[in-house]
């Protein structure tokens, strides 16, 4: 990723919003306009419509002392799945876990089936909130391959946005594309119905772990288009609200409904409050509803960047009641800073704080 120049940006910003405020506020006058640009490009304490920049300190988050190296060495980890991350360069079997991402994985390795954690996990963003959900879910599909793979999808991720599906399929695409044995499907209004309809819009094949189209996930149509009976489903579904609403009436998308269903997640959870959370609460009542899920057997996650600054009692209550399942059940996973002490408690000399 390239890094951000801040000063550029600012620059860039202040000249196109002065654009845009003379170009809306037009005068004759070539002179008038000049003074009037002067002003708005200026420093804010004169009129400018740009303030000063404001840097805040980003610490990192705690590191723990396992890899996914160690987290396979002791069986918490699947072997296969490790390489295939360390592979793609998306998690480097080296690397040591952040404190939140190997809280999870222990989480949902240690609960028996009819126990299956609620887990809430939040952390600032760039921490790692991320891989605190997708590396215990991706683990949990490897490590328990489908009995049918006609029984429906394994793993339902909700966004509360098309552009959040979007972000999200394209960063799962880009862990799992070198592999076959977890297949994911990004479903919204956007996603074609069929071969046809890729073809006419531009939409080229992806890698056997990426299904393209609605009737290929239905197991209707094979990658090259042709009609078929009693294909696979994805073992991983992304999608929004709303979709999910429809397919749950539809009767073309029966199909992804079934007793396979192993996780959900929630993403961005802080956006569901009010009417909107007891919409959601019964959205996912009546979809383990449909798939003949008990709620204590599905392993459920909601995530945020700012969940966790609230009262904890409060969190747990509130996703014990999203997802159905009793307050010992939800467990809070919190991303901490790693503060850097730059100096100590006792005075230093000036040759000793030139060395830091």
């Amino acid at each position: 990723m390239t890094q951000l120049d801040a000063l550029k940006l600012t620059d860039s910003i202040r000249n196109r919003l002065v654009d845009f405020a003379v170009d809306d506020n037009f005068v004759k006058s070539t002179e008038l306009s000049q003074i009037a640009r002067d002003i708005w490009s200026g420093p804010p304490d004169q009129g400018g419509l740009v303030g000063d920049i404001w840097v805040e300190g980003a610490f990192p988050s705690k590191t723990s002392t396992q890899t996914l190296d160690t987290n396979v060495s002791s069986g918490e980890f699947d072997a296969d799945l490790r390489d295939v991350l360390d592979d793609v360069s998306a998690m480097p079997k080296d690397r040591l876990l952040y404190t939140h991402q190997l809280e999870s994985i222990r989480l949902t390795q240690s609960y028996a089936p009819g126990t299956r954690p609620a887990i809430v996990a939040t952390a600032g963003t760039g921490a790692g909130k991320t891989e605190s959900f997708l590396l215990p879910i991706l683990n949990d599909l490897y490590r328990n391959p489908p009995t049918n793979r006609r029984g429906g999808t394994r793993c339902i991720m909700l966004y509360p946005m098309n552009a959040l599906v979007n972000d999200q399929t394209d960063r799962l695409y880009s862990w799992l594309h070198a592999q076959a044995r977890v297949t994911l499907f990004h479903f919204t209004s956007e996603t074609p119905e069929d071969h046809k309809s890729a073809s006419r819009q531009g939409i080229k094949p992806w890698r056997p772990c990426r299904m393209r189209t609605r009737q290929e996930a239905r197991g209707l149509e094979s990658r090259d288009g042709k009609p078929v009976q009693g294909g696979p489903t994805p073992d991983i579904i992304i999608t929004n609200y709303s979709m999910l609403e429809y397919m749950l009436c539809r009767p073309q998308d029966s199909v992804f409904f079934g007793p396979e269903l192993r996780a959900i997640v929630l993403d961005e959870a802080h956006l569901y409050s009010g009417t909107l959370a007891a919409e959601i609460t019964l959205l996912l009542r009546r979809l383990l509803i449909r798939c003949g899920r008990d709620p204590d057997d599905v392993l459920q996650f909601a995530t945020s960047a700012t969940l966790g600054t609230g009262d904890q009692n409060e969190l747990r209550s509130f996703a014990s009641q999203v997802f159905n399942k009793s307050n010992q059940l939800v467990h809070l996973v919190v991303g901490e800073a790693a503060r850097t002490e730059l100096f100590s408690e006792s005075p230093r000399s000036p040759s000793q704080i030139l060395l830091l």
